[in-house]
């Protein structure tokens, strides 16, 4: 296992005109997919998971130790930290550095607090320095994931070109239900925010129930409502970091800049979250490049 002392090497980097946010950098950005190479730090490999609905940038880190630790993590702020990081290639690396802050992470299963430490992030060519939230990501597919933090300054999302989208959009569901929602390339499909579910001779078995007849609410963020009777098209298993859960799958019409199409949708209870909708990849990747930098479209 090596140990890198993170702040000569940023050190050395405050210096470089690559630099993240250097006002004599070209202004236009370079198109990334779904998911890219990152080396980390200068020397460790991640192939990193591309995430326009993620504020910040995250790496999966183990073995955290820090130096007179207090039992509030808000005190220890300022003091040193050591963690592991594993590659791409499975080589793990120490690190330390210097607890910059505290993130607080509102994720469908409730909130959490991380630890934000700076490290470096090459792609193409072009080094900058990130502020990183340190979170247990092994049970993940991919240990690296990139926020909007990076994207602002750096490149621009295509997941297979065309319109340039931001990170938040408006549209219009079944032909006249609004709503503002997250545009999120670390979601694989699209979810919309439905309760009051009721399926027709309902079994207990969910996967039995595809195919059956389906009522739902949907509801957006003006606490607007409409009753939708459509058929299961499938279930989708959802797995994050914590659990797994499965959903029923519906087709909806689904409006954006004067067009429209059938899309299915993952029915889910997001009347705790900010975003009544999220747009995923199934969307995405046939309509738009995602411009995490760019306003409301």
């Amino acid at each position: 296992m090596s140990f890198r002392v993170l702040p000569l090497l940023l050190a050395a980097f405050f210096s470089l005109n690559t630099q993240a946010g250097d006002p004599t950098e070209d202004k236009s950005k370079p198109v990334i997919g779904e998911a890219a190479n990152f080396l980390v730090n200068g020397s460790s490999e991640f192939r990193a998971r591309i995430d326009s609905g993620a504020t910040g940038t995250s790496i999966n880190a183990a073995n955290i130790a820090i130096v007179d630790e207090a039992k509030s993590m808000h005190d220890n702020k300022g003091k040193q930290i050591e963690f592991d990081i594993v590659d791409s290639n499975g080589n793990p690396t120490r690190v330390q550095s210097k607890i910059e802050g505290i993130n607080k992470v509102t994720t469908p299963q409730g909130v959490e607090y991380r630890y934000v430490v700076p490290m470096t992030l090459t792609w193409n060519g072009k080094t900058s320095i990130v502020k990183i939230n340190l979170r247990d990501r092994s049970r993940m597919e991919y240990k690296l994931l990139i926020g909007r933090d990076w994207l602002d300054n750096n490149a621009v999302i295509d997941v297979a070109p065309k319109q340039t989208i931001g990170e938040i959009s408006d549209y219009i569901v079944d032909g006249d239900m609004k709503f503002s929602a997250r545009v999120d390339t670390g979601a694989a499909s699209t979810s919309i925010n439905t309760s009051n579910i009721v399926v027709k001779d309902a079994a207990e078995d969910m996967s039995d129930n595809v195919g059956k007849t389906i009522s739902f609410d949907i509801t957006n963020n003006n606490g607007d409502s409409k009753r939708i009777t459509s058929t299961i098209n499938k279930v989708i298993k959802v797995s994050n970091s914590i659990s797994s859960e499965y959903r029923y799958e519906v087709k909806m019409k689904i409006e954006w800049q004067g067009e429209t199409q059938l899309l299915a949708f993952n029915l889910k209870d997001r009347s705790k979250l900010s975003f009544k909708l999220l747009i995923g990849r199934d969307w995405i990747g046939e309509n738009a490049i995602v411009d995490t930098a760019e306003g409301e479209k």
